[in-house]
């Protein structure tokens, strides 16, 4: 055999495998990026007699395909309270997150809180 049909034939099986693992080779090469597009709190889930804080938290992925965590953490006097979420997140996709904190009380200090959102195992 010719030179040039042994380098063709190996580019072409290197192209065939690169086509049918595209997915996973993007994923390994191109982790997921969430960025904290907003986050908001209010008390909307609250009832009566029982006070709780809602934050809600759009997060958008600027990366590729992947699981993605996002941690919020409320905070009340010398209290704080950590709630986390795992989703899977497209590229490009932009999903909203909500977290109910009962653990605040009504009668203590303002809550306040922190988010955060990253790439599970990165």
């Amino acid at each position: 055999m010719d030179r040039k049909w042994i380098t063709l034939i190996i580019v072409g099986i290197i192209a065939i495998f690169v086509a049918a693992n595209y997915q996973k080779i993007y994923k390994a090469v191109v982790p997921p990026k969430p960025v904290v597009v907003s986050s908001s709190a209010d008390d909307g889930s609250s009832g009566f007699l029982e006070y709780s804080m809602r934050v809600k938290t759009t997060v958008s992925n600027q990366g590729g395909d992947g699981d993605i965590v996002i941690e919020v953490t409320a905070y009340q006097g010398e209290n704080h309270w950590t709630k986390t979420k795992n989703i899977h997140m497209g590229a490009s996709q932009t999903d909203e997150v909500e977290f109910v904190f009962d653990e605040v009380k009504f009668f203590d200090k303002d809550p306040k809180y922190s988010v955060r959102a990253y790439a599970l195992g990165h």
